[in-house]
């Protein structure tokens, strides 16, 4: 099997994480122990979460996460007919009292009804995140570019000298930048309980910074 690398490697990886935190919503959900958490301490996280970004955001900022949210609601929820599940569970209606398609939707509906509120709440959060992430994306840029020409000019020292190459430190450092995005969306992205961005991303920023240079710095002497 051909190996997906490029952009297409970013596209599965993110999707990988988004399916992901939904399996971790529901089971942070329904885990039995000490007790049942239930849909609604779910919903205060995102409650809590939310407050906190208001109150670290700008109007502006805000506007751009409602965005980001209204965005990827739409095809997860709106295009799979999951919206209209989702109301059919909250604000049920009259039984017929005939076994029709309609009564049989309004059952399922309204025996998922908990699960669908959870991956409702669970698309809000990571939506929410997901914009976080883009607007720190003009921080992340800076500390790339800089990260960038320091590794560019440790590469440039080892193309001029006379050493030994390694080849164990090659092959791991062309893969560090994409496996720390990908810790990165992990560590952000999947846990459901409320994350302060201020303890997030200033260790986010320093870990694709290293793992930038680490890759440029050690990029093979000769292209």
């Amino acid at each position: 099997m051909e190996k997906i690398t490029g952009t297409l490697w970013y596209v599965k990886w993110f999707t990988l994480v988004f399916l992901g935190a939904l399996m971790v919503d529901l089971v942070y959900v329904y885990w039995p122990w000490p007790a049942v958490r239930g849909v609604a301490v779910f919903q205060h996280n995102l409650h809590t979460e939310t407050q906190l970004i208001a109150e670290l955001s700008n109007p502006q900022g805000l506007a751009f996460i409602q965005q980001v949210q209204a965005w990827v609601y739409q095809p997860t929820f709106v295009w799979t007919g999951l919206h209209e599940f989702l109301m059919l569970g909250l604000y049920p209606v009259a039984d017929s009292g005939t076994a029709s398609a309609a009564d049989i939707g309004q059952g399922l509906a309204t025996g998922f009804r908990d699960q669908i509120q959870t991956a409702y709440i669970g698309v809000l959060l990571f939506s929410q995140r997901l914009a976080v992430l883009a607007l720190s994306a003009p921080l992340f840029g800076l500390v790339a570019l800089a990260m960038f020409a320091d590794g560019l000019l440790t590469w440039y020292k080892r193309r001029t000298s006379v050493g030994r190459e390694s080849g164990f430190i090659y092959h791991h450092a062309k893969h560090a930048f994409n496996y720390t995005l990908l810790a990165v969306w992990t560590l952000y992205l999947l846990p459901p309980m409320p994350l302060d961005p201020r303890w997030v991303i200033p260790p986010a920023l320093v870990l694709v910074g290293l793992s930038l240079r680490f890759a440029v710095g050690y990029f093979k002497k000769y292209l």
